[in-house]
C-alpha cells in the first residue's frame, strides 16, 4: 500500500524529494493532486510504500525537505 510522506507545491520540489528518496533505494510515486483543477499552482503528493514510510520521512527531514 502506498502512503503519503510529503507534499510539494511545485514539480521542482517534488523532484528533489523524489531524488533524495530514490538515492536511498526507496520507491517513489508522485501524484499531482490539483491536476483536475485549473490552477497555476500545482500540489504534489510524495508517496512511498507503507513499509518504507518511516525511513522516507527521516530521509526527507535529514535533507531539509
Amino acid at each position: 500500500m502506498w502512503i503519503v510522506v510529503g507534499m510539494a507545491s511545485s514539480i521542482k520540489t517534488a523532484a528533489k524529494m523524489q531524488k533524495a528518496l530514490e538515492s536511498e533505494g526507496i520507491l517513489v510515486k508522485l501524484s499531482n493532486v490539483t491536476k483536475k483543477i485549473r490552477s497555476s499552482d500545482d500540489t504534489y503528493e510524495i508517496l512511498v510504500l507503507e513499509s518504507e514510510s518511516d525511513s522516507a520521512r527521516e530521509i526527507l527531514l535529514e535533507n531539509g525537505l
